[in-house]
């Protein structure tokens, strides 16, 4: 093996995704959705979905969202409770992270609420009614969960 194969062999080690044939393996396209009501309510209260799962590295990115109508009722709580709690049961995942605007401050307040930790933020990352927004990144571990 030539000097610059064996460097490029431990990059491929050293990278997030994995790489093969000099080409990073695609982001995974699956996306996994969680959908939540209630008793007596004839419309989905909430959902969570969790994509871009990373076998290698055990990790996952998740979003959700709370029907406005029923916001501010502990739902959210309740929701990413459930199905983060679920997923760390019946999966090998590590990780959990999702990305927030730094305006959604109940998004924030809930996920600091629950432990999650605040990786970074992505400055001026996304355009909003002709506005450039930070964005915020927040991961949990499994062991961090098992904590709660």
């Amino acid at each position: 093996m030539l000097a610059a194969e064996s460097q490029f062999s431990r990059l491929e080690e050293r990278t997030c995704r994995p790489i093969l044939n000099g080409k990073r393996v695609p982001r995974s396209n699956e996306v996994v959705t969680f959908s939540f009501g209630m008793d007596g309510i004839d419309e989905l209260v909430g959902r969570f979905e969790y994509f871009d799962i990373n076998a290698r590295n055990q990790s996952a990115e998740f979003g959700y969202s709370v029907n406005s109508k029923f916001r501010r009722r502990g739902i959210g709580t309740k929701m990413l409770l459930t199905a983060i709690t679920h997923l760390f049961s019946t999966t090998t995942l590590n990780k959990l992270y999702c990305q927030t605007a730094a305006f959604n401050t109940a998004s924030i307040r809930l996920l600091e609420k629950l432990n999650f930790h605040q990786d970074g933020v992505l400055r001026e990352h996304h355009e909003l009614d002709g506005e450039l927004w930070d964005d915020c990144i927040y991961s949990v571990l499994r062991r961090e969960w098992r904590e709660i």
